[in-house]
């Protein structure tokens, strides 16, 4: 499993994973892998996270995305 630090974005809807653009591009460049999947039953996403081998992430979730969180 990795060590590296890892933030988990879980958007609401009707949003897709490009609402979180803004904050993973700054995230990203303070170090952080960044990770928005599109939730089951919008846009394209077909992996689980739990594929990602991660040991731990930072989680955040927006309206139907923290029910999920």
């Amino acid at each position: 499993m990795s060590t590296e630090k890892a933030i988990l974005f879980l958007h609401g809807f009707p949003e897709l994973w490009y609402s979180w653009h803004h904050q993973m591009l700054h995230l990203s460049a303070k170090g952080y892998r960044t990770i928005a999947p599109d939730l089951q039953g919008y846009g394209d996403t077909e992996t689980d996270a739990s594929t990602l081998g991660l040991g731990q992430v930072f989680l955040v979730g927006h309206y139907w995305g923290t029910i999920v969180a």
